[in-house]
């Protein structure tokens, strides 16, 4: 008698315990013992009822998902609106800032060429100095350029120190601020002592209040534009440190010689020192 498979319908042997079609078991032919461990391992099919009530449950965390992309979307909107909203900054201020970011330039590039000149220096040590007059005069010839550097950044320092106002914008309005706040924390003392009457106490502390407001106002417009152009030396930043990570690779891949390399990865470390001295300067401004 020919035997077909309960599930798909194709003919199988009697002796087939699986349906070589669709391949599921023939569980007329399998052993009660047999059949329960095959059961056990073939994945439960779901009732209607339990994929409706599985629907339900998950449409909560389809909602959870939704409202947290709601939300990112609305502060990712928000954050934009608050950069198109800065406004720029005055001229004056952008000025004293460059000021501010050259002066810790030089002090940087200071640095820099004293470490230099302390390297050239071991030469003058070397016995070479004494008898080779070609080795002297070379050494010699770079000592005398990296002097004469670190003067011309000395004289640059001395002007640009000149043109620096102390302190700082910001920090000026800060002061102004807490002397406002001092002002108005004096005549509350003053009116209740008494030595204030209420018409002259209320008309002053309105206008304390006011030009603090207004000061706390220009601050915060000052220090949102500062802010911008941190977070765009920061950008400028993360590029560079990429492409210093693709020039090591290059390197490792021997696309490039060490010599190159080497010459290329001082460049990168500069760049990236004087980023990090211009963001450390306005962030020290802002504050």
């Amino acid at each position: 008698m020919a035997k077909f498979c309960p599930y798909c319908g194709k003919p199988v042997k009697n002796t087939d315990k699986f349906c070589i079609i669709c391949g599921k078991p023939l569980l007329t032919d399998i052993s009660k013992g047999e059949g329960k461990s095959q059961i056990k391992d073939l994945p439960e099919e779901k009732e209607p009822d339990k994929i409706e009530t599985e629907i339900k449950d998950n449409e909560p965390q389809r909602e959870v998902v939704s409202l947290t992309n709601n939300d990112n979307e609305k502060k990712k909107s928000k954050k934009q609106k608050e950069l198109s909203d800065v406004k720029p900054l005055p001229e004056e201020v952008k000025e004293q800032m460059v000021y501010y970011i050259e002066y810790n330039d030089i002090q940087l590039n200071k640095k820099v060429l004293i470490e230099r000149l302390n390297e050239i220096s071991k030469l003058t040590k070397n016995p070479k100095y004494d008898y080779d007059t070609d080795f002297k005069k070379e050494v010699n010839i770079k000592l005398q350029a990296i002097k004469t550097l670190i003067e011309e950044m000395k004289e640059k320092e001395s002007v640009i120190k000149k043109s620096l106002e102390e302190p700082f914008i910001v920090q000026r309005i800060q002061n102004n601020i807490d002397t406002k706040i001092f002002q108005l924390e004096n005549l509350s003392r003053e009116h209740k002592l008494h030595k204030v009457d209420k018409e002259s106490f209320e008309k002053l502390r309105e206008k304390y209040k006011n030009e603090k407001f207004e000061l706390e106002q220009e601050r915060k417009t000052l220090v949102a534009g500062m802010k911008l152009w941190i977070q765009d030396l920061k950008l400028e930043k993360t590029e560079l440190s990429g492409e210093r990570k693709l020039n090591k690779g290059r390197f490792h891949s021997k696309e490039i010689a060490e010599e190159q390399f080497q010459g290329l990865d001082k460049e990168f470390d500069l760049r990236i020192k004087k980023i990090n001295t211009k963001i450390k300067t306005l962030e020290q401004l802002t504050k």
